[in-house]
């Protein structure tokens, strides 16, 4: 029996003016609690990770700005440059990269598989016990 078919996953800015969907079930979801994905995206970062193939923009090309910062760091952050909302790196230029899970609309049907860089987590956060993998790692990217 083959499996049911994917439906696409609609996602946008908060604005609006940026609008995508998946047309493609995701790899994961993550969370980051780096201090640059906590600073850019608030308490933490929940990050699809999704094949190029799978990720299609229907419109606001023109309001996708990229953050590229300085060495050594190495992660673009796209956003919406009239909301500020996360895009997480659409790119040409990878086969896989990362969608922010807050520009969702509908649900991707996967759920989350670990939580990253945990030991950047400020001591006020405390990480909920879901069962979830824990990765230590204090990473900035």
């Amino acid at each position: 029996m083959d499996p049911a078919p994917f439906t696409p996953v609609r996602g946008s800015c908060l604005c609006g003016a940026v609008r995508f969907e998946l047309t493609g079930k995701p790899m994961s979801l993550s969370y980051c609690h780096c201090s640059r994905c906590r600073k850019q995206a608030g308490l933490s970062a929940a990050v699809l990770m999704v094949r190029r193939g799978d990720f299609r923009l229907l419109s606001g090309a023109e309001h996708i700005r990229r953050y590229t910062p300085a060495a050594p760091f190495k992660h673009v952050r796209a956003f919406c440059g009239t909301c500020g909302s996360p895009l997480g790196e659409p790119s040409e230029d990878h086969e896989v990269f990362p969608i922010a899970a807050s520009a969702l609309d509908d649900d991707p049907g996967v759920r989350p598989v670990l939580h990253q860089n945990t030991a950047a987590l400020p001591a006020w956060h405390m990480l909920p016990d879901d069962g979830v993998k824990r990765m230590e790692g204090t990473y900035g990217g």
